[in-house]
């Protein structure tokens, strides 16, 4: 079951659903960094088969995975022709965009596999250690948790204005360039006016039930640490000191 656009939760169970927010918030954070120090095939291959295991741990079809990918095929084919224009070789255009697919890929993991609710505590914990320097992180935690669950939201509207604009003969794809300006502007207006409506209504809510935002937010959910955790984050590091070794030592 998917839940909007940006919060592509896929409701079943697997090891990955299982594991810690702010585990998965790392791992992919190491993921990211191990793809950009890469610049050999060899390790972008060896990266594409961890990242296949990891998505058959998932328990979420390929088909899902690849769907975002097949929407970039306008960035991929913008980023050979730019290549190219500068004279950059085929095998560097190769290596670009397969970096990108393993971020998109690997991101696409931590959406699938975790809740919104989710995400804004593993963001919250990650970020815990800055309140030693003073740093609001309960306000933080709250912000995020709120865009996050804007999000989906706020595609779903702009998906019925847009599908109510092109039943009334707005064409997106065709016309001036004025008439494409006058055609956004006839979804950027709308979802303005509904996003500042859905916000007084949360403020609203919330200042009825007296919410205090100098007090650290709870979770209903508890989501401690196991082994499990600690495996998954061991195996990302020992596989980041390998490729640090092949990519900076060798």
């Amino acid at each position: 079951m998917l839940n909007g656009d940006f919060s592509r939760y896929y409701n079943t169970y697997s090891k990955i659903h299982v594991l810690n927010p702010l585990c998965k918030i790392l791992a992919l954070i190491i993921f990211v960094i191990m793809v950009l120090m890469c610049s050999n095939i060899s390790v972008i291959c060896a990266l594409s088969l961890i990242l296949v295991f990891i998505i058959t741990l998932s328990n979420v079809s390929f088909k899902k995975y690849f769907k975002p990918l097949w929407g970039m095929k306008v960035l991929f084919i913008f980023i050979i022709l730019i290549n190219f224009l500068f004279h950059v070789s085929i095998y560097s255009s190769f290596i670009m965009i397969c970096k990108i697919c393993l971020i998109v890929l690997y991101s696409s993991v931590l959406l699938f596999t975790t809740t919104t609710n989710q995400l804004a505590f593993g963001f919250s914990s990650l970020f815990r250690p800055l309140a030693i320097f003073g740093f609001p992180v309960s306000k933080f935690s709250m912000a995020i948790a709120l865009s996050i669950n804007f999000i989906p939201s706020l595609f779903l509207q702009s998906n019925k204005i847009l599908k109510s604009q092109m039943s009334r003969g707005f064409n997106y794809d065709k016309g001036s360039f004025k008439d494409r300006v006058v055609a956004i502007k006839s979804i950027v207006i709308p979802m303005f006016v509904l996003s500042i409506k859905r916000a007084d209504k949360v403020a609203d809510a919330m200042e009825v039930k007296q919410f205090n935002f100098n007090c650290d937010r709870s979770n209903l959910k508890a989501e401690g640490w196991h082994f499990s955790d600690v495996y998954m984050l061991a195996c990302h590091l020992m596989i980041f000191v390998l490729v640090l070794v092949k990519e900076v030592v060798l």
